[in-house]
């Protein structure tokens, strides 16, 4: 009787294990380019109030060559077909070769090198990412690459701001920045909760969707802007110049002027001098 319980209490632990496993997003729907409706399985049932989550929105770049350095093994250089844009998180995941992945963030301007600030020592990462421009990106390891062969997927990262739900398995997720249209997206889910505040299991993690042409503008759409490198500006040193010059630097309107006074006093000092005399 004791091995029995035991053995029931095993097989209804393994039926409820399956059903937290059983989870999956049904459908992923565009409402408009601001929001996202995502349709769960008909197991899992949402808060109306509050609904603790954490979920990202990524837009695929597509990476239209990449090849190792014929000079150097630890350099791999890579062709986009979408520049970069300005003030944006990208993810770069390595799909075949060294397998390495990192995030990082373009501001206003293209920086030339950014470092890997998560780097240790005795570490083989990515040591260093240089943005040659908005399409063409080189990556720098911190040892030799064995492989020849690489394929690389970056993703951008769209903000949300907001999650809400009517006590059923539909949440509507709320975007930042309006989605595109006719453009392919990815949803990572990273954390979702139940109405009981159980952490829910999904089949898979990222899922894709693609928004239509005829996406209903909820909110204006928000032009791309490319990030640009920053400009080199001049700087000089004017006691400098002035001290290394010879001549006097031509001031313009104000030598005129200078040498206008000086004629009018010479003439006033010999006007002067002939009344005296």
């Amino acid at each position: 009787m004791k091995k029995f319980k035991i053995l029931l209490f095993l097989l209804l632990t393994s039926m409820l294990t399956g059903n937290t496993f059983a989870s999956s997003i049904e459908r992923i729907e565009t409402i408009d380019n601001n929001t996202v409706q995502i349709t769960a399985s008909n197991d899992v049932v949402f808060s109306d109030s509050f609904v603790e989550w954490d979920i990202k929105i990524l837009k695929d770049i597509n990476v239209s060559f990449n090849d190792k350095d014929k000079n150097n093994t630890r350099k791999v250089l890579l062709n986009l077909s979408d520049g970069l844009e300005a003030n944006t998180s990208y993810s770069l995941i390595t799909i075949l070769g060294a397998n390495w992945n990192i995030d990082f963030n373009i501001w206003d301007y293209l920086e030339w090198d950014i470092v890997n600030p998560l780097l240790e020592v005795g570490d083989e990462w990515i040591e260093k990412i240089s943005i040659i421009d908005s399409k063409t990106i080189e990556l720098y390891y911190n040892y030799d690459l064995a492989d020849n062969m690489f394929e690389y997927k970056i993703l951008s990262d769209i903000p949300t701001s907001w999650l809400f739900s009517e006590w059923n398995n539909v949440v509507e997720l709320g975007i930042n920045w309006n989605l595109e249209k006719n453009s392919e997206y990815i949803l990572m889910i990273l954390s979702l909760e139940d109405i009981k505040w159980n952490v829910l299991i999904f089949d898979e993690d990222l899922y894709n969707f693609t928004t239509s042409n005829n996406l209903i503008e909820d909110v204006e759409s928000k032009d791309i802007v490319l990030a640009a490198a920053k400009e080199e500006t001049a700087t000089w040193n004017v006691e400098a110049v002035a001290l290394a010059s010879d001549e006097t630097p031509d001031t313009g309107s104000a030598t005129w002027v200078l040498i206008l006074l000086t004629v009018i006093v010479n003439l006033g000092f010999f006007l002067r001098k002939k009344l005296i005399k």
